[in-house]
């Protein structure tokens, strides 16, 4: 066997291995001990909340047992044997959104008092502004945890504020997905129709997008610890829906070259990618005006993917 052979089926392997991984992924999964880079773990934990048998631990199995047979498929939650007080969580941005294929992390800490008390929830930004609810901080605004206004969550049918007894963390995580993710800036054309006017929609929209996808950048860089091989399989599976979705989405400078660098990190990911550079490069994702009308563009589009192609 010569050594491009070879290597090609070293790549080949090591390609079967991240899906096989990714697809024995469970939505819900129970591991020994919290990582090292949870946001709560600083927080000491009740060892007599912690023991069989107590009100407080109780209630987390029930809380597991709720979420092991009800999330959604866009929600993967990781919870922790030794540190039954944490978990970790991923929610799917939906479609026909700015936040379509992209990733939320979450750290979530049970106080010592619930559910007398809600939940905490920090969210993983990367330093990314993409939505007003969730702060770069890491606060999470949603009315079910802190204000104590009145939400509704069609998933779960729950409505009104926190109920310690009929409230729960399922309820929390489908309204993240369903009323932080959704509902704000939701356009029913994923952000087509929106582009040609340039009004404050629409900026708000490729803002909220654009930020998403850097955030995809940052993950695959650094993914959150427990959730490696599910960052990069995710990606490796939605790669070419992401960069379709893109090349619709994409109308100046900025966003062709963040095209390139998420071209770039899917190849590196593992995804094969090389005819989307030359369906930009050839236009035909480009409105007629653009084409006639913003010649400018069109050359710098040639320029870069002749540079990243050679």
């Amino acid at each position: 066997m010569d050594e491009a052979n070879k290597t090609c089926g070293e790549i080949e392997e090591i390609i079967d291995e991240v899906e096989q991984r990714f697809k024995q992924i469970r939505k819900f999964d129970k591991l020994f001990y919290p990582p090292c880079d949870h946001y709560y773990l600083k927080y000491g934990r009740n060892s007599k909340n912690m023991a069989s048998g107590t009100a407080f631990r109780q209630r987390i199995e029930k809380e597991w047992l709720l979420l092991e047979n009800n999330l959604p498929s866009s929600i993967f939650v990781k919870s922790y044997e030794k540190r039954i007080d944490l978990m970790r969580t991923v929610v799917i941005g939906p479609p026909h959104t700015p936040y379509a294929h992209g990733l939320f992390f979450f750290d979530v800490l049970f106080p010592r008092n619930y559910p007398n008390c809600p939940p905490r929830l920090h969210y993983h930004s990367y330093d990314l502004d993409s939505n007003p609810y969730l702060n770069p901080k890491g606060k999470v605004s949603l009315s079910l945890l802190e204000y104590g206004r009145s939400v509704t969550n069609w998933y779960c049918r729950a409505q009104g504020n926190w109920n310690p007894h009929k409230s729960n963390i399922l309820q929390v995580l489908t309204a993240v997905q369903t009323s932080i993710l959704s509902n704000n800036l939701l356009n029913p054309s994923g952000g087509e129709g929106l582009q040609v006017s340039h009004n404050s929609v629409w900026l708000k929209y490729k803002k909220a997008f654009t930020l998403t996808c850097k955030g995809m950048l940052y993950m695959l860089m650094a993914p959150p610890m427990n959730f490696q091989d599910f960052v990069e399989g995710h990606f490796r599976t939605r790669a070419h829906y992401i960069l379709l979705n893109y090349r619709k989405q994409m109308d100046d400078n900025f966003m062709l070259k963040l095209f390139h660098e998420l071209y770039r990190a899917f190849e590196q990911n593992g995804t094969y990618c090389k005819h989307h550079p030359w369906v930009v490069l050839i236009g035909v994702d480009l409105p007629a005006e653009k084409k006639t009308n913003s010649k400018r563009f069109v050359k710098n589009v040639a320029t870069t993917f002749s540079n990243l192609l050679n």
